[in-house]
């Protein structure tokens, strides 16, 4: 009789290995055959509730105050608003044509010194003239007035008469009237003595002293001296000056 003990011994087996698959849980079956279950999503967290804002109370609302105003400046600004207006300018109608060329100042000789020279000592000529109440000391067509340690040039005051004019002086005739001109300064003949006045408009001159400054206005370049306004011209070919406003 022919025994069939081992068959039914192998399909026990198979049968509680399959029965073992089936109470094992299906994380661990996955990760021992390498396979991976996807991540369970977190649950999102629940929105916190926000703070009720705290109510306006009724009435108006308080004003915040105004910022301090700036202290005022230190050095306070020399002129007043509104600033006063410079004057006007009124040009002389130039019979000649504006030829604009480098200014160049001239010296009327050793014995001449621009506005604002400052000498120690005086020669013996120098003589003292008074206007308005204020001495000058004058000397050879210059003008000093005296400081503590010397002497200091300054424009000849209007009013001033001297005897003689200075040598190197040249004569310009403005509308039938003659002025003698030196150094800057224009004089007139007044009885037997010579008197500082106004630069006459229209007067043309060739040269002009140290100290001039450059102006444009208008687009047209003038020559300012001792408040005084040049204009640039050529006259007969040379280089000249021309008043187009007086002081």
């Amino acid at each position: 009789m022919k025994s069939y003990y081992p068959k039914n011994r192998i399909s026990i087996i198979i049968i509680a290995f399959f029965a073992l698959l089936f109470m094992i849980p299906e994380d661990a079956t996955a990760q021992r055959f390498g396979h991976f279950s996807p991540p369970r999503p977190m649950p999102r967290p629940m929105p916190m509730p926000h703070p009720m804002p705290h109510p306006i109370p009724p009435g108006p609302r308080p004003i915040p105050p105004h910022p301090l105003p700036p202290p005022p400046h230190p050095y306070p600004h020399p002129y007043p608003y509104p600033r006063p207006l410079p004057p006007p300018f009124h040009p002389y109608p130039v019979p000649y044509p504006y030829i604009y060329h480098p200014f160049v100042p001239y010296y009327w000789g050793p014995t001449w010194y621009p506005i604002g020279f400052f000498a120690v000592t005086l020669t013996t000529a120098a003589i003292i003239i008074s206007v308005e109440n204020t001495n000058y000391n004058y000397d050879d067509g210059v003008y000093y007035v005296k400081e503590s340690s010397g002497y200091k040039v300054v424009p000849a005051p209007l009013g001033a008469t001297i005897s003689d004019l200075p040598k190197g002086y040249v004569t310009i005739n403005v509308s039938g009237t003659d002025y003698y001109y030196y150094g800057g300064t224009y004089y007139s003949k007044v009885t037997s003595k010579y008197k500082v006045v106004s630069a006459p408009v229209g007067a043309t001159v060739s040269q002009l002293p140290e100290g001039a400054e450059e102006k444009t206005i208008d687009g047209q370049k003038y020559m300012i001296y001792n408040s005084v306004y040049y204009q640039p011209i050529s006259k007969e070919g040379q280089d000249s000056y021309v008043v187009v406003q007086g002081k």
